[in-house]
């Protein structure tokens, strides 16, 4: 049972007793009768979960409630206008909530109330258009629109579902499009780069030439930068297809078109019929057919213009009832008043559907006339409640189906976003493993090479070096967090002579993609020192600062000129890495002429995606 239930039962418990007072005060016995009924109508609370609990109660109250009143107490008013109400919420419940045949008591139980009600109170034509109002619009009406509304939210769940599909054919093929990108660079630089730091390596170690080995290095140094520009160079997206915006209205009037034409002759048919056998006629026989059709003519348009062919109906209903017969009280002209509301509801958009509920109920009050305005007001209501109803499902289903359409549209570019975003990924990692490996390489073979004459034992030293950071190079595109090697990674650069001192504990990064990151932030510090800033002194720190984990790579001033300003993007990456573990990354220059690369990382494990 939900709060709001719950309210709308206290709220009908509250009118039904009120209902009685107004009604019954005079009559203390008939008094307490009724007001110890509108307890009944708390049942309401569960009308969601159990939709035939309140259906029942309210039907064997309605019937309990009239009977007995008409034998003890038969010169007493009638005030039965909130249970009526009720019975019809009750309806709409178990044709929204309820299952199976149990949605055919919907019409069948208050068949039975009128029936028993009437069965002592009515006569002839009387009863029966009391039977067919009350089957049609408290029972068969509100159970349709429920029902309606049921099987909207059924839609609306099979097109989340088909959502669900949607996205998980999306990730399956971003999924595909990456691992065919990545196979695609992989089979492009097998033989270029990882090919030639394999041969680096072989070279190196059966002691070849260093220049060689020198300017191999170099020249496939150039060609990684290549690779790296290629791999972030902007794609092409494939673009995504325009959709109209969503118009559940239109769709709404497409599907009323043929009820609103068998509406207008049902309304033709039944005042024909009634105005024959029931109404006191002011004008000759003949003119009912034809005017009966004026009536009903402007209805086979409340499909395309609703609240205009209202109108129009409404004013050729007045004259009816003004020229031909009297029409208060008679079943067509309640069945045309309720089904009109519930039309201009349905069919037009939110501030024409709130001028047709005020043109139904002037209608109702000032061209035909009524005894009951508040009761008629209420019923107005209800229906065209009901037909705001169909009118919001109807709006979201169609503006659903029309997101889903959109978001099946995008499957390309979201592929190809997916693969720009591995390019970006696999550029990063080149520029960090074999960027760095050869830069090393490229400084430790000219090292060798100028101490091939004079040390050839310290120079066959330095090019297994080389051949030692040449394999790291290509192992370093499948760093994992137990290959992040520190240590590893400083003394190779102090082995290409750059000065470094240490204060490291890697003890304090707890996660493995913090060793990644941290190894990644080091490694692109050093690099650039090495490429930048020949002959300056490096500080390496990689521990905890407070609550976060600091890791910094700062350089004093370079002693010599370096290879000039870098491109920024392995800076950029960095940061991007950085960011990816929920941490921040900055850098400056320094007074002295040095540069500081500055990372900081949660202290708490992290979970991120590889990038």
């Amino acid at each position: 049972m939900s709060r709001a239930d719950a309210a709308v039962a206290v709220c009908f418990v509250v009118a039904a007793f009120s209902e009685a007072v107004v009604h019954h005060h005079a009559v203390p016995g008939l008094l307490v009768f009724q007001a110890s009924g509108a307890l009944w109508l708390g049942s309401l609370a569960v009308r969601r979960r159990w939709p035939l609990v309140p259906l029942c109660v309210t039907a064997v109250g309605g019937v309990l409630g009239t009977t007995i009143p008409a034998v003890v107490w038969p010169h007493a008013s009638d005030g039965g206008g909130t249970w009526i109400v009720a019975m019809m919420l009750a309806c709409y419940s178990l044709g929204a909530h309820g299952s199976g045949r149990t949605v055919a008591l919907g019409v069948l139980l208050p068949l039975v109330v009128v029936v028993t009600a009437d069965a002592t109170t009515m006569t002839g034509w009387q009863r029966v258009s009391g039977i067919l109002f009350v089957t049609t619009f408290i029972g068969l009406l509100p159970t349709a629109v429920g029902r309606l509304v049921r099987v909207r939210h059924d839609r609306l769940r099979v097109l989340r579902d088909q959502h669900q599909l949607i996205l998980e054919a999306q990730h399956t093929q971003q999924e595909s499009a990456v691992l065919v990108e990545r196979l695609q660079t992989v089979e492009r630089l097998q033989p270029t780069l990882l090919k030639g730091l394999q041969e680096l390596a072989a070279s190196a170690e059966s002691s070849g030439d260093p220049t060689e080995v020198e300017a191999s290095a170099r020249q496939l140094l150039s060609r990684t930068r290549e690779e790296v520009v290629a791999l972030t160079a902007p794609a092409e997206e494939e673009p995504v297809p325009e959709l109209p915006p969503a118009d559940h209205v239109r769709a709404l009037r497409h599907a009323a078109q043929p009820w609103t034409v068998l509406a207008a002759g049902g309304l033709v048919a039944g005042l024909s019929v009634e105005s024959s056998g029931a109404l006191v006629l002011s004008a000759p026989g003949w003119v009912v057919l034809p005017a009966a059709f004026v009536v009903g003519a402007p209805l086979v348009f409340a499909w395309w213009r609703p609240v205009l062919a209202v109108g129009a109906a409404w004013v050729a209903t007045a004259a009816y009832s003004r020229l031909v017969a009297p029409l208060d009280g008679s079943l067509s002209e309640t069945a045309f008043v309720l089904a009109a509301a519930f039309a201009v509801a349905a069919l037009a958009r939110r501030r024409a559907a709130v001028a047709g509920l005020v043109l139904c109920w002037l209608g109702q009050l000032v061209g035909v006339g009524t005894g009951d305005p508040l009761g008629e007001g209420v019923l107005i209501l209800m229906c065209w409640l009901g037909g705001l109803a169909v009118n919001e499902v109807s709006r979201l289903v169609e503006q659903t189906r029309v997101n889903y359409q959109l978001l099946a549209g995008q499957e390309a570019a979201s592929a190809a976003r997916a693969v720009v975003e591995e390019r970006l990924r696999l550029a990063r990692e080149i520029h960090d493993a074999i960027g760095h490996s050869l830069t090393v390489v490229a400084l430790q073979a000219g090292a060798a090479r100028r101490l091939a004459e004079a040390e050839p034992d310290r120079a066959r030293e330095v090019m297994r070096t080389v051949a030692t950071v040449a394999r790291s190079g290509v192992a370093g595109l499948a760093l994992d967090g137990t290959t992040a090697d520190l240590t590893a990674l400083v003394e190779r650069v102090r082995a290409a002579g750059l000065e470094v001192h240490t204060d490291i504990a890697p003890e304090e990064l707890l996660d493995p993609e913090q060793r990644v990151i941290a190894f990644r932030v080091v490694q692109e510090g050093l690099t650039n020192v090495l490429r930048h800033a020949p002959g300056a002194r490096v500080a390496v720190t990689v521990g905890r600062n407070g609550d976060r984990i600091e890791i910094a790579v700062a350089n004093s001033a370079p002693a010599a000129a370096g290879s000039g300003p870098g491109t920024g993007r392995g800076l950029a990456g960095i940061r991007e890495r950085v960011a990816a573990g929920a941490g921040e990354a900055t850098w400056r220059a320094l007074v002295d002429g040095g540069f500081e690369v500055r990372a900081l990382l949660p202290t708490a494990p992290i979970a991120v995606a590889t990038p």
